[in-house]
């Protein structure tokens, strides 16, 4: 995502952001908290890369968004497929890529202000960016970013979600040196905010959340709550510190060392609801995890036909928490080394890798004096893969990969609330590392009025790690929760990738996408729980000749259809009242929700003034106001999604020139 497309997405989140890809969807929690899901997969089987470093937080929770602010991107990009071990063995679902643009070489200093306005909870945004380089030292270059978000209450189609406001400050800033054979980066970033957790998730006694969850409304006490800004428990405030230093070293006419250490510090305070007039103030969950981070590779130039990229990589971590147990404190020490070669610069390539990581974890303590076994995983990872250019139109392509991740602490040691998700997560101490071997296979057609991406892949999953859920309910000091445990099984997952793009004439285009993935599982022979349903989408763009000063105005329609998700597992242990009255033994405490359509429409145009010009977008998201729920949020028991939102998105750039003599 990058340019316009980027631009139409500004002051979203960043799970939100990447919805515009084709694979890509989220798993969500309530209407602030989203996380990218890439073929199925998610959380610690997606890494993401902020400005080349690996974040590193609580990304294990299904609730735990990454903490990223989107405005640092210039371009975001996803890795599906083999490429993603470049970055890491434990990518199996894939890795995306936060990219901001490349320092300024031209003397001079420029910016640009983006502000956003949302109707459906108030929100509003602003980001403002301001870079430079100066004639004087011209090795020298500089940027300074920051944002800030504040929304208040957000509204289905139908009532007020209580307590689902956010708001959200960030701040980073660069320094760059650079000379011919070598250069320095310095890097920090600050991302800072509160989310209100829907209070109709947090309910008192296990009676009244067989009754929530049955119902299709949330109570009156919490459908009737008006708008508001204030965010009361249960909340969450989550601050993330990231430093880098980047250095590199050309290595004469043989390639370029490079040099990346990093230090990251993520504090997580999860606030529960007070059930007694005297329950403190103090959070729940407290929890703190430091990452301190070192990576050496070397790119070498063409060498025999080869080219590539070889390295080492290390981090070691410390977490610690206060307050209520729901991980325990660890010490862990990540370790890896690898090779990626390229070979050929005609019609055919291809590329291979090889990747080695250790990780151990050890230290593992509960506060109150118990111990946990220290662990140690090893494996190797692979992966091949070939592109062919049949003509200057289509591009061919085909990857095999094979890939490991070990258990991470929530798989093997959670216990007790998960508060974002408003669940209870019981780990699994006897869980072994997961083993992904994937075939993907893609044609890639770029013609003069016509453009086609099918990517189509098959993952088969030894091991595979899966939170599902349990009867009964448990009831807590803080109220009635649906319960969870993490199994593991061998699962296998086929899924096609479809987008098409057809210029219908110089000014009308037409657009059509798909995702269509089938999980099943086989050590139990049953489909996979939690797993996105399929999806369709259309939209038209009709772009209008310039008028004036107003240039490239544009009007877009889209339509997106959403299938009610038939293959999940057909029975379990959970009592679910059917609407005749009857009950049925589930694998869940409520069925996939029905399909749903929304419709969405965007406009935009750009002023060209004696300066920058001033881009203008103005966007609908479900223009008929649904009534809907999505099956990958963990908040579909208790409340629907949002209802209809406008947005309006203003860019301002400005520079700066310096005048020589």
């Amino acid at each position: 995502i990058k340019g316009k497309d980027l631009e139409a997405v500004r002051g979203l989140s960043l799970g939100e952001s990447l919805t515009k890809l084709t694979g890509v969807t989220t798993l969500q929690t309530g209407t602030n908290i989203y996380k990218p899901v890439i073929h199925g997969l998610h959380s610690n089987r997606v890494l993401i890369l902020n400005n080349g470093i690996r974040q590193e937080g609580q990304q294990w929770g299904s609730e735990h968004a990454p903490e990223i602010d989107p405005y640092i991107a210039n371009r975001l990009t996803v890795i599906k497929g083999a490429a993603s071990l470049r970055y890491g063995g434990d990518a199996i679902g894939g890795v995306v890529l936060v990219e901001p643009k490349l320092l300024p070489v031209v003397p001079g200093v420029q910016g640009e202000w983006n502000l956003a306005a949302f109707s459906n909870n108030r929100m509003g945004v602003i980001s403002g960016m301001m870079e430079g380089n100066s004639a004087q030292k011209p090795a020298f270059s500089w940027r300074l970013q920051g944002s800030a978000r504040r929304g208040g209450n957000a509204a289905t189609a139908n009532y007020v979600l209580a307590n689902s406001g956010l708001s959200e400050a960030n701040f980073s800033a660069t320094a760059g040196w650079r000379k011919e054979n070598k250069g320095l980066e310095l890097f920090y970033s600050l991302f800072k905010t509160r989310l209100g957790i829907f209070s109709g998730a947090h309910i008192g006694n296990v009676t009244d959340l067989m009754n929530a969850i049955a119902q299709k409304e949330p109570p009156d006490y919490i459908r009737n709550v008006g708008f508001t800004y204030a965010i009361d428990r249960p909340y969450q405030d989550i601050n993330h510190h990231l430093f880098k230093s980047k250095a590199y070293w050309n290595t004469g006419d043989k390639g370029r060392l490079n040099l990346i250490l990093a230090t990251q510090v993520n504090n997580r305070k999860e606030f529960d609801v007070k059930r007694f007039q005297s329950s403190s103030d103090a959070p729940g969950l407290d929890l703190t995890i430091s990452t301190v981070s070192a990576d050496l590779t070397w790119d070498h130039f063409q060498y025999k036909g080869f080219r590539g990229t070889m390295g080492i990589t290390s981090a070691y971590q410390l977490n610690r928490y206060s307050f209520r147990l729901f991980i325990p404190n660890y010490d862990a020490l990540n370790l890896g080394a690898f090779i990626i070669e390229k070979i050929g610069t005609g019609k055919l390539q291809g590329e291979f890798g090889l990747r080695f990581d250790q990780r151990s974890m050890f230290h593992v303590t509960a506060n109150n004096g118990r111990t946990y076994t220290s662990r140690s995983y090893s494996s190797l990872s692979g992966n091949a893969g070939i592109q062919y250019t049949m003509s200057k139109a289509v591009q061919l392509s085909l990857g095999i990969s094979s890939a490991w991740r070990a258990p991470q602490v929530n798989e093997l040691y959670s216990d007790g609330l998960h508060h974002g998700s408003a669940r209870i997560e019981k780990g699994n101490d006897l869980l072994k590392p997961e083993r992904a071997n994937s075939m993907m296979a893609g044609i890639h057609v770029h013609a003069n009025r016509f453009s086609m991406e099918l990517e189509t892949y098959h993952k088969q999953i030894d091991g595979f790690i899966y939170l599902y859920p349990v009867f009964p309910p448990e009831l807590t000091i803080r109220g009635a929760f649906p319960t969870f445990k993490f199994g593991q099984t061998n699962t296998a997952m086929t899924g096609v990738d479809l987008n098409i793009g057809v210029e219908l004439t110089a000014h009308l285009q037409w657009q059509v996408k798909s995702t269509i993935l089938r999980a099943w599982d086989k050590t139990n022979n049953d489909w996979m729980i939690m797993m996105p349903a399929d999806r369709y989408e259309t939209g038209l763009q009709y772009t209008f000749s310039d008028i004036g000063k107003w240039h490239e105005p544009y009007i877009k329609m889209s339509v997106q259809h959403v299938l009610r998700q038939s293959r999940f597992p057909g029975t379990g242990n959970i009592p679910v009242l059917k609407p005749d009255g009857s009950t049925a033994m589930e694998a869940d405490y409520i069925q996939p929700p029905p399909a749903y359509t929304l419709v969405g429409a965007e406009a935009g145009i750009e002023l060209h003034g004696k300066k920058q010009p001033i881009q203008f977008i103005l966007s609908t998201t479900n223009m008929m106001k649904v009534a809907y729920r999505e099956y990958l949020n963990a908040f579909r028991y208790f409340s629907d999604e949002m209802g209809r939102n406008i947005s309006l998105r203003v860019r301002l750039p400005f520079s700066v020139h310096h005048k020589h003599s």
